[in-house]
């Protein structure tokens, strides 16, 4: 049990700071934009890569720097694409700053004095799941970091526990499994609050300034 613990919190430790995949589930998740899929995909990435690392790929990724450099520049790409986004929306005009779910225009007549009708405006969603998710990969798999932090640190520390390093990932599995589904159906919940067009403005900005910081750091690592 306290090394399943040990697991649990190594594996929590690592993924709850704000870092481009968290910032991604949160602006979904507010958009209400295909967050299951987009859930689903990042735990089966962490499957992937904490039974590689636990399984000893680490010392590939050591050995092979150079795949790590194209990695920091390919990732760095598209984290400032992805900022870039975030600064689109937050400045985009009122009407149409609220864009958390596919809708058709529809036109309500007014309760009071009815000569008129109110027009609501279609919001925007991905049609498919596949852009969602691609872009939850690209966020997941083009950050060397990732590599870093669970092929090489949390595969190293499940070494030291032998035969029985598969709790210690099982461990740090139960911590990707309560983490990313609390916090991208915890953005989906709070997305009538957070979607209003102001508070989706905040939202788009500070995460867009959180990815140029996470760009700046990733280029200067």
């Amino acid at each position: 049990m306290s090394i399943l613990l040990a697991g649990f919190l190594l594996g929590l430790s690592l993924i709850i700071a704000i870092g481009p995949q968290n910032a991604y589930n949160i602006k979904m998740g507010v958009k209400r934009d295909h967050i299951g899929a987009i859930i689903l995909a990042c735990l089966l990435s962490d499957v992937i890569l904490i039974n590689a690392g636990v399984g000893g790929m680490g010392v590939l990724v050591e050995k092979f720097p150079t795949g790590l450099v194209i990695m920091k520049y390919l990732g760095a790409a598209y984290l400032l694409y992805f900022g870039f986004s975030c600064f689109r929306d937050a400045f985009k005009k009122e009407q149409e700053a609220l864009v958390v779910e596919s809708t058709q225009p529809t036109v309500q007549p007014r309760p009071v004095h009815g000569s008129t009708a109110v027009i609501t405006a279609p919001r925007l969603k991905s049609r498919t799941w596949l852009k969602p998710v691609m872009g939850a990969m690209a966020l997941t798999w083009l950050n060397p970091l990732t590599y870093v932090d669970v092929l090489v640190m949390l595969g190293g520390i499940a070494q030291q526990y032998g035969q029985q390093r598969w709790l210690f990932a099982a461990g740090a599995l139960l911590a990707s499994a309560v983490w990313f589904p609390t916090l991208g159906y915890g953005a989906f919940k709070l997305s009538p609050v957070l979607a209003k067009p102001i508070t989706w403005r905040y939202v788009n900005f500070a995460i867009g300034c959180v990815m140029m910081i996470l760009t700046t750091k990733l280029l200067l690592h």
